[in-house]
């Protein structure tokens, strides 16, 4: 069941997160960059996307396993995270369009993301194009190498 989080999933949705990072990008990035990045993260920080931004869980039985969150103020897809037991299931992208969806009735025309490697070409048949490489700073010693990407959303996020 898709639906928008709340302050006590936080805990979850972090957990999701680490767990989609250390299954998915470990055969993209060294172990040190996968660790920096899984430990850049409190269930806290979440707070303040899930009261004022849009964040979407995918519930399985009472447990969350995998999420989504927008900003809308700056038409910037913050997050797609799929447990790596339901990944290649379709939950990312029924998530995506989810929050294209929700864009779009904002009046939102275009997002932008910043992938990791391992997600590239599931943005790229998703409609993302990619713009430019960016590095993202997990913590103060370690940093990633990211594609950002851009889609125009009209296309793809009718309700």
């Amino acid at each position: 069941m898709l639906r928008l989080a709340k302050i006590p999933d936080a805990s979850e949705i972090l957990q999701t997160r680490i767990a989609a990072i250390r299954g998915q990008a470990a055969a993209h990035y060294p172990a040190k960059e996968i660790e920096g990045w899984c430990s850049s993260r409190t269930a806290e920080t979440y707070h303040p996307a899930i009261e004022l931004q849009t964040v979407l869980v995918e519930e399985i039985n009472e447990s969350i396993i995998a999420f989504g969150q927008l900003n809308p103020e700056t038409a910037f897809i913050e997050a797609v995270y799929v447990s790596p037991s339901h990944s290649r299931q379709g939950v990312g992208l029924k998530i995506l369009r989810a929050l294209e969806a929700m864009a779009a009735v904002s009046g939102i025309k275009a997002l932008t993301l910043e992938a990791s490697f391992n997600a590239v070409e599931f943005y790229h048949r998703a409609g993302y194009v990619p713009v430019a490489e960016e590095e993202h700073l997990s913590d103060a010693k370690t940093s990633s190498v990211t594609l950002r990407m851009r889609s125009d959303i009209r296309a793809h996020a009718a309700i």
